[in-house]
């Protein structure tokens, strides 16, 4: 088996189903990929049940991992994964036929390790016009139309990205990434972006192929900026993870940079009232009002348990 193409999924059955399909009419070789679909949930979902072991080619087969947490459903596949190639897709992406074979043609590069494709949004309905400076936020990327390597540390987009099986294990897998269960995000920290991290410290390359496109659906759902607000919350935690795991700072400096983020959460608030018939504005500092608040949670959490200091800079997390 050449490639293996990875599906978390969690309470998203709608679109999975599209994206299953067009992730079986790829214009590539049949017998030459399969598809797993890891049901990230405690209990196995019965709606998922249909899906168990599909038969015919691609061959698909639906794993079910009880442990809460986007990278430890990817591990979960990649440990079971028959392909040399791994090929990481959220379970809500929509594939144009000729994505896979795309996202494999960096590969006969020996020196690619990881490949990263465009992502374009697919908008369910009109999105305001001040949602645009939250593109970024929704998983849109886009380096231009020309295929080269990454500079260090630029993050490829984990809803579309490929790594060699031999690498993810080599370099000691995902970092902690996004949680169903509300309860665990100050577990989380910078899953691809750590990934792609380890791969370009250990000397490997990181690769853009903007042909391997596809497009991430966008619900009006997250078209509010209730969701862009809890999105920017999780990022200024990830940056608190960032931040102690490359930095190893002291519980002090992790005290100051907490008092840091708090008075920048008071600027961006006093800046969202300030402009109250500027939706733009406006919401640009109440997201960044968000991010500093729970990055300053989390430099709490950080100086208060041990515990969860030394989970941040385990080397891995499998």
């Amino acid at each position: 088996m050449k490639v293996s193409v990875i599906i978390p999924t969690f309470q998203r059955e709608r679109f999975l189903l599209d994206t299953l399909a067009g992730v079986r009419a790829q214009e590539f070789p049949k017998d030459e990929y399969e598809i797993l679909i890891v049901d990230n949930g405690p209990q196995p979902s019965a709606k998922l049940s249909g899906l168990r072991d599909l038969k015919g080619t691609p061959q698909v087969r639906c794993l079910h991992e009880p442990r809460n947490g986007l990278h430890h459903a990817r591990h979960a596949g990649a440990r079971i994964a028959q392909g040399e190639i791994l090929v990481f897709i959220d379970d809500d992406v929509l594939c144009p036929p000729e994505w896979l074979g795309a996202m494999l043609e960096p590969y006969h590069n020996p020196q690619v390790d990881l490949v990263s494709g465009k992502v374009e949004l697919a908008f369910e309905s009109e999105p305001p016009p001040w949602l645009r400076q939250f593109y970024d936020i929704l998983s849109a990327l886009d380096w231009g139309d020309t295929a080269h390597a990454l500079a260090p540390y630029l993050s490829p987009a984990g809803c579309n990205m490929s790594v060699r099986q031999s690498v993810l294990f080599a370099v000691g897998g995902f970092n902690p990434d996004a949680f169903g269960d509300r309860r665990l995000i100050h577990l989380r920290g910078d899953g691809e972006c750590g990934l792609a991290r380890k791969i370009h410290e250990a000397g490997f390359w990181v690769w853009y192929a903007p042909q391997a496109w596809l497009q991430h659906r966008v619900p009006a759902s997250r078209m509010t900026m209730e969701y862009i607000q809890r999105r920017s919350a999780l990022a200024g935690i990830e940056e608190a993870y960032i931040d102690l795991r490359y930095h190893c700072r002291s519980v002090f400096r992790i005290g100051a940079h907490g008092g840091n983020a708090i008075s920048k959460y008071f600027y961006h608030r006093v800046q969202a009232i300030r402009h109250p018939f500027d939706d733009e504005r406006r919401f640009y500092h109440e997201a960044l009002a968000s991010r500093y608040l729970y990055r300053a949670y989390q430099y709490s959490r950080q100086a208060i348990s041990s515990e969860l200091r030394q989970y941040t800079k385990l080397e891995t997390y499998f």
